[in-house]
């Protein structure tokens, strides 16, 4: 089956692309978790700033920053199973949930994917926790290193050893990561999830006429 992902929230819209170099950090020596973060202006840090990438070992940005003010509430873009709940440093209070199947990913191969939402403010899930599309994850915020708030999208596939999920592309210079953008859907997980529940009344509504139906055979 072809990977589709669905909308996290509303309105969909990108503020940072897959691979983008747009942030900044403080250029003070302090640990990088403690520095301030900025954007770029015209494609140049602030003074006083340098980029934030490079110091974390990476060619780029890992995912896409997605546009999602303070208390949104974002939502499961898969089934499957809630593989990580953490907090770190850089990227603040997050979110991993692990596909229950493989899919097809055009020049990827076919995986499992695992799906990471951060920057969050608190979180709905727990680890372990089954998840369908459209059910809710956490709620969006700033934390970690963030220059505002958004939700910062992940998408990397994952094979399963004796020890558990690992990232197939680790190597790739974005730890794991490839870009989700071309496997959006164009729907959100929320409609998805209402129109799951409607098609399920309507079977429910069919069941309860053909056992009416039946009776008063």
């Amino acid at each position: 089956m072809k990977l589709q992902l669905y909308y996290p929230s509303r309105p969909y819209r990108i503020n940072q692309k897959f691979g983008a170099s747009e942030s900044c950090c403080e250029n003070n020596g302090l640990p990088i978790a403690k520095r301030k973060v900025a954007t770029k202006v015209n494609g140049i840090c602030p003074t006083g700033y340098v980029e934030l990438y490079p110091l974390l070992g990476m060619k780029g940005h890992t995912g896409l920053d997605l546009y999602a003010t303070r208390q949104t509430v974002l939502r499961s873009v898969i089934d499957g199973v809630v593989e990580e709940v953490q907090t770190e440093p850089e990227r603040g209070l997050g979110v991993g949930v692990v596909s229950h199947e493989k899919f097809e990913m055009a020049e990827h191969g076919t995986h499992y994917v695992k799906v990471r939402q951060w920057h969050l403010r608190s979180i709905n899930v727990k680890l372990g926790d089954q998840v369908k599309i459209g059910d809710a994850i956490g709620i969006a915020d700033s934390t970690g290193l963030s220059s505002g708030d958004h939700n910062h999208f992940e998408l990397k596939p994952v094979e399963k050893d004796a020890i558990g999920y690992y990232n197939v592309f680790q190597s790739n210079g974005y730890y794991g990561a490839v870009n989700p953008e071309p496997f959006f859907t164009g729907i959100y997980a929320e409609d998805k999830l209402k129109l799951g529940l409607y098609q399920q009344a309507l079977l429910l509504l069919q069941r309860l006429l053909d056992i009416m139906s039946k009776g008063r055979v």
